[in-house]
């Protein structure tokens, strides 16, 4: 697989149909180092606490899909920013109806990671989405609206729009720009695409972005000062 800046190292980790570790490839060996060179364990023994909810997630998310598309998302893990695609397999064995193949590589230099030493989370300054095969990496300063759609966000650049998996919430805290503002529960806005607010009725807040087939983002009223004075400093 390849990005705009190379070729990736992919690490493969071949899973049970009640998600045992079963298998390993040697890249991910490499990536992942000694935590996950024994097998035979749920694939939760090998991550910390703070991200089971995540692969539960995920692997939720794929049990219950319908089809063979394979479910992706981007989780930390070991000080390391890990862009994930699990794919269920169908085996030719009658006593093995299925297993699962879980791919990753390490975007940690591409996004450019940093810990919080606040919060202990991993902050991120670049987006990274998967498109037709090719990783891509996003500029924050490039994005004009992060929408929450279902279990995933879509990201509106002036060059084309993005599905990330990750929530608002997980966004506000990865993404540390000082111009994205939660203007309300179901968005985000880059304040610096702002091309205006729309207070025009009384039960009616909306911003309007410099992207012109956008429509109007809606603002929670109890939002409207704190995005004023936002605006006031940029």
């Amino acid at each position: 697989m390849n990005s705009s800046a190379g070729y990736y190292s992919i690490g493969l980790v071949l899973l049970s149909s009640d998600f045992r570790v079963i298998g390993m490839s040697d890249s991910a060996k490499r990536i992942l180092g000694p935590a996950m060179h024994e097998f035979g364990q749920h694939i939760l023994k090998y991550h910390p606490r703070k991200s089971h909810d995540k692969i539960k997630g995920l692997l939720s998310e794929l049990c219950s899909s319908k089809d063979d598309v394979p479910v992706a998302m981007i989780i930390d893990v070991l000080n390391k920013v890990l862009m994930i695609n699990l794919h269920r397999i169908k085996t030719s064995e009658p006593s093995v109806d299925f297993l699962y193949a879980m791919t990753f590589v390490d975007v940690s230099k591409e996004t450019e990671a940093r810990v919080d030493p606040k919060s202990g989370l991993i902050g991120l300054k670049k987006f990274p989405v998967c498109n037709k095969g090719s990783f891509q990496f996003i500029d924050l300063a490039s994005i004009c609206l992060i929408q929450a759609d279902g279990n995933y966000s879509k990201l509106f650049t002036h060059a084309g729009n993005h599905l990330l998996h990750m929530s608002l919430k997980s966004i506000m805290q990865r993404y540390a720009s000082p111009h994205f503002f939660r203007a309300h529960k179901s968005c985000i806005v880059n304040i610096t695409h702002i091309r205006k607010l729309d207070l025009s009725g009384p039960g009616h807040a909306a911003v309007i972005l410099d992207k012109s087939d956008l429509p109007p983002a809606p603002i929670a009223r109890r939002r409207i000062k704190d995005l004023k004075e936002a605006l006031a400093r940029i």
